[in-house]
């Protein structure tokens, strides 16, 4: 059986990540703060499932719990909201505690280390993003995780250790955070609200959370060779027609408003992102279309008011 350390497993990723891991017959080792209010969004401990109480501040006490692992899966970074994401502060300290992940993977003797980049890397483009194009990042967030991303895998390539450089762009499911664009959307449009939003002119592209961790469990299983993916969905579009897709499959007792464009950290870039060197090591992989995967958090939605 092979042993998956992870940090971050509270995250909207993370747990996900966590559950398709144990599915796919992985034994997860979980870094969780013993005050997190997620704790119980996680599955309950087992012989393959296993909670170790730290956080980013003490990473060695990884150490405490286990001797030796195959992967490690470093999801934890602060500051990932708009505010913290222009806090220089904040985004420096991540890299600091990432390379003592990356320290301690190599101790545990772990054969690759998977770090969450971001399209934030990348910066302003407005043309088709490969993973070959130029990093201009405009945030301090989409710094960092450059920068931490090219300290890795010069210390990686020292090591002998796979380092999978994950550029992620926009993930969705019925369990993310409250306040994001689609979770907006969805609660609003059915609840007789209207949202205010930007001209949502941009280019934008959507993963759904099933997707995403299809994805990776099959990039795991295949021993992918270090390098920077692109993680994303196949489905890009004006951000508008997203809007108004969520809206014609809600029961339209909401509404929505265009406005000027919203300010944010990272500027207003198009998300057109190209995924031929993901599908290239993995073949054909699950794909939701928009619609039902926001059926899904609907009918999610749903059943949680019953409870």
């Amino acid at each position: 059986m092979k042993t998956i350390v992870m940090t971050g497993a509270t995250s909207f990723l993370g747990r996900n990540l966590v559950k398709t891991f144990i599915k796919k017959g992985y034994e997860v080792f979980a870094l969780v703060r013993k005050n997190s209010a997620s704790i119980h969004l996680l599955p309950e401990e087992n012989e393959r499932f296993h909670l170790m109480y730290g956080s980013l501040e003490n990473l060695t006490c990884i150490e405490d719990y286990i001797k030796e692992a195959n992967y490690f899966v470093h999801f934890a970074w602060d500051g990932s909201g708009n505010a913290g994401r222009a806090n220089y502060e904040i985004q420096s300290k991540n890299v600091w505690y990432s390379m003592e992940a990356l320290k301690i993977a190599d101790r545990l003797g772990c054969e690759s280390f998977w770090f969450p980049g971001s399209q934030a890397e990348y910066g302003v483009k407005h043309e088709p993003i490969s993973e070959e194009m130029e990093c201009h990042p405009v945030s301090e967030y989409g710094k960092s995780k450059l920068k931490f991303g090219n300290m890795a895998e010069e210390f990686c390539r020292d090591k002998k250790i796979r380092f999978i450089h994950l550029r992620i762009f926009s993930i969705y499911g019925a369990d993310d955070r409250p306040g994001t664009l689609v979770d907006t959307c969805v609660r609003k449009f059915n609840s007789g609200e209207t949202v205010q939003l930007g001209n949502c002119t941009q280019k934008w592209n959507y993963l759904y959370i099933d997707d995403f961790t299809d994805m990776i469990s099959r990039m795991m299983e295949k021993n992918i060779d270090t390098g920077i993916y692109n993680i994303s969905g196949v489905d890009t579009r004006v951000l508008r027609e997203f809007v108004t897709e969520i809206y014609h499959l809600s029961n339209q007792t909401g509404n929505y408003e265009f406005g000027n464009n919203i300010v944010n950290p990272e500027g207003t870039p198009d998300l057109e992102p190209v995924i031929k060197k993901v599908d290239s090591v993995i073949g054909t992989h699950k794909i939701t279309t928009f619609s039902d995967g926001i059926r899904e958090i609907m009918k999610r939605i749903e059943e949680e008011s019953f409870v």
